[in-house]
């Protein structure tokens, strides 16, 4: 669950948007690969393009995933001693981590154009029998890595500003790890809305009995 603030709030539809498609795309992914198994298997058919369809969808739905991934604070955070920091060293800490996700963010966004600008120059195709132009799936991976990068330098930029404000509670609040209690508290929701669904399914197949 995201912490609520403006830049976070601002910037999770398109992300959530983005999550849903790559999670779209995955599926189509698992059906490709199902029926290429099935064809492969029982009708003796060569695989037309699944591998390199797969390449593209995993890696342009892990570059919106970025995003995603870092409004709900899914990253991977060592914090094993940081509750134990006073607040300065703890600002300090979140301030770090976000400069050095900002950076990454930012590196892989301008290589990520350059290889896209030497594919448009050279008029790359993919070394495959689909002989796919490189461009088209590099822009749509380009996009995603443009947004993790936007979102990344805006919500540092926030930061920064809460804690030039002089306002650590909010800046902690919004941009520290999740707190052993918020953990708990999305489990629990998780949970929650399962029982929710498998009662709703329960219910429905005894009205349809």
């Amino acid at each position: 669950m995201a912490r609520s603030n403006v830049i976070a709030s601002a910037c999770l539809p398109a992300a959530r948007v983005a999550a849903c498609v790559a999670g779209y795309a995955l599926v189509v992914l698992s059906v490709m690969i199902t029926y290429d198994v099935i064809a492969r298997k029982l009708f003796n058919a060569p695989s037309i393009g699944t591998d390199e369809i797969g390449g593209y969808i995993v890696a342009i739905m892990a570059a919106f995933g970025f995003t995603y991934a870092l409004l709900q604070h899914a990253h991977t955070r060592i914090d094993i001693f940081y509750q134990w920091f006073p607040v300065r060293v703890r600002l300090l800490a979140n301030l770090l981590a976000m400069t050095a996700m900002a950076s990454y963010a930012c590196f892989l966004a301008w290589r990520a154009w350059a290889t896209l600008a030497e594919s448009i120059e050279y008029k790359s195709t993919a070394n495959t029998p689909l002989h796919t132009p490189q461009w088209i799936p590099q822009s749509v991976w380009l996009l995603g890595l443009l947004l993790f990068a936007i979102v990344s330098v805006a919500l540092l930029v926030h930061a920064v500003w809460l804690m030039a404000r002089g306002n650590a509670p909010q800046a902690l609040q919004f941009y520290g790890p999740k707190t052993l209690d918020e953990e708990i508290e999305e489990e629990r929701l998780d949970i929650d809305d399962f029982e929710q669904q498998s009662s709703s399914a329960q219910a429905s197949g005894a009205r349809h009995d």
